[in-house]
């Protein structure tokens, strides 16, 4: 019974079978017609000789860049008193000093070296590169019974000459501080500064190598820890040299080159990459307003050329 159905399926007429060799004859000749065809018209051939020496150019660019953003100069440091910008200057990955700065803030601390190997995308690699150079300051243990009391409202004064009145000793004894250049200035002047010690001074130059230069004295503003009493206690003795900052060429900048601009990061350089291979070569700022925002753009803008 089964063996008849099976046969009367694949059973067709005289006219179906004329049919079906009729539909395989006119596949078979439209197959081979497919084939002539690229034979009998030659297209023309695109030339990708030249864009295939860019992205090559480019690949090697990247390649130089991602070594040499391997190579660390630490130098010893506390690991529960840093900031990004101390970790990136000695050499550390952008995502490792993000994530080391991101456990900080949330209010965790390092009790031993151990805990630094905790930190996402620490290799062990880098942690034996790193280790030597971790400190932990000793705890200062005082005896409190011993401690006189602070009257934090006992007001100070200041013995002045009987024969001076106090303005005349003010001026008399006052220091005269030089106003210095930001962009030209090193650490050991700024220490001459009033409210500048040695952390300041170091975040200062610091963030000057990272922007390339300052072009406005109110840029100290952006430096780690600077709140707005200092910033105006300090900025009275600099100026700056605008014409002395660095700028970056944002056609030819590779993806490390712009991340590690402060007014770019990482995040927002990979959009400028994509858009500069989607669109072509920038000619001016507003060709970037896509992709980084009207405040970032106008801070940035200084820092940028468009030669093509």
């Amino acid at each position: 019974m089964n063996i008849r159905w099976f046969r009367e399926l694949f059973s067709f007429s005289a006219k179906e079978r004329n049919g079906i060799i009729g539909l395989l004859f006119i596949i078979f000749i439209l197959v081979v017609i497919g084939k002539l065809i690229p034979q009998l018209i030659p297209s023309d051939k695109t030339d990708f000789s030249g864009w295939d020496a860019e992205v090559n150019a480019y690949l090697d660019r990247n390649n130089t860049e991602m070594h040499r953003e391997t190579t660390l100069h630490p130098v010893a440091f506390n690991p529960n008193d840093v900031d990004s910008v101390d970790l990136i200057t000695m050499g550390l990955p952008p995502r490792v000093a993000s994530n080391w700065v991101k456990y900080l803030r949330k209010g965790g601390r390092f009790r031993d070296k151990e805990g630094v190997k905790k930190i996402f995308g620490m290799t062990p690699a880098l942690y034996g590169r790193l280790d030597s150079f971790l400190v932990f300051p000793a705890p200062i243990t005082t005896a409190a019974n011993n401690l006189p009391e602070i009257r934090k409202d006992k007001p100070t004064f200041i013995n002045v000459p009987d024969s001076l009145s106090r303005q005349q000793y003010t001026e008399k004894n006052a220091v005269k501080f030089e106003v210095q250049e930001l962009n030209s200035t090193d650490s050991i002047n700024l220490l001459d500064i009033p409210g500048i010690g040695p952390v300041f001074a170091s975040r200062i130059i610091r963030y000057r190598n990272l922007l390339g230069g300052y072009y406005s004295v109110s840029q100290l503003k952006e430096v780690y820890g600077m709140r707005e009493d200092n910033y105006l206690a300090v900025s009275k003795y600099f100026t700056v040299d605008s014409s002395a900052h660095k700028t970056i060429n944002v056609n030819f900048s590779t993806l490390q080159e712009l991340g590690r601009h402060p007014y770019i990061g990482y995040s927002a350089a990979r959009k400028i990459c994509k858009l500069r291979d989607r669109t072509g070569k920038f000619s001016s700022p507003e060709n970037l307003s896509p992709v980084v925002t009207g405040d970032s753009l106008k801070k940035l803008i200084p820092y940028m050329r468009f030669i093509r």
